[in-house]
């Protein structure tokens, strides 16, 4: 029986992200950290097996995937535009001053749907992946995926209220620049399944207390949390 290892990673630190500016769909750049996270996180992912890689097409996610191309030459990747970060409308490059989100951010529940469309759609309907399950050899095989905070956060969430994953707290948890999160999926409807480790950042050796703790892409009053 084939199992899958998602490995679900967030970009690197921007000055957003360090500044407490609220990014969304907004084009921004890794600063220096950030830049030193991704390659720190190649060298943590240089040993994995990969079969196929998965990255938002906003570019700070791209920047963080090249850092990890560079140790993984052949891997093959899909851009994705479903992998997009959680849109914030008239907030977008602005600091958060109240918890309260106008009409032009596109709702939690629109957001968690979409995120959850791009699971079952986009990552287990297509070929790449429904091919993995075609051997009947007992094996692991490991796919990337390159994202945001706090779409991250939310899936892992979303798999565990909305799909029965096995994810005990990580909802409350802080998605963190370069954190690596891997999620076991043992069926090719991705109906089973259960988090194996939740944004780990060791990889990061020395950088961890230069962490951004909280990320205020994934702040929402409805919601009643913060996570990074």
């Amino acid at each position: 029986m084939v199992v899958l290892h998602i490995y679900l990673v967030r970009h690197g630190e921007t000055d957003a992200n360090r500044q407490g500016v609220i990014q969304g769909q907004l084009e921004t750049d890794l600063n220096a950290t950030g830049k030193e996270q991704s390659q720190r996180l190649a060298l943590a992912l240089k040993d994995v097996k990969f079969v196929h890689g998965f990255v938002s097409n906003i570019g700070r996610a791209v920047e963080t995937a090249t850092a990890v191309m560079k140790v993984h030459p052949t891997l093959k990747w899909t851009v994705d535009p479903g992998l997009r970060e959680r849109y914030y409308g008239e907030l977008q490059g602005k600091r958060r001053t109240s918890p309260e989100n106008p009409p032009s951010v596109e709702s939690l529940e629109k957001f968690v749907e979409r995120i959850l469309q791009w699971w079952d759609q986009d990552l287990f309907s297509c070929d790449t992946v429904q091919q993995l399950f075609e051997t009947d050899r007992d094996e692991i095989r490991n796919l990337l995926v390159i994202g945001h905070g706090a779409y991250l956060a939310n899936l892992v969430k979303a798999l565990g209220s909305q799909r029965g994953f096995d994810v005990g707290t990580a909802g409350k948890g802080r998605a963190y620049n370069a954190g690596i999160t891997i999620i076991e999926v043992d069926d090719r409807h991705a109906s089973r399944g259960k988090l194996l480790q939740y944004s780990d950042i060791k990889h990061l050796d020395g950088l961890e207390e230069a962490v951004v703790m909280v990320n205020v892409d994934d702040i929402d009053k409805k919601a009643g949390r913060t996570q990074g």
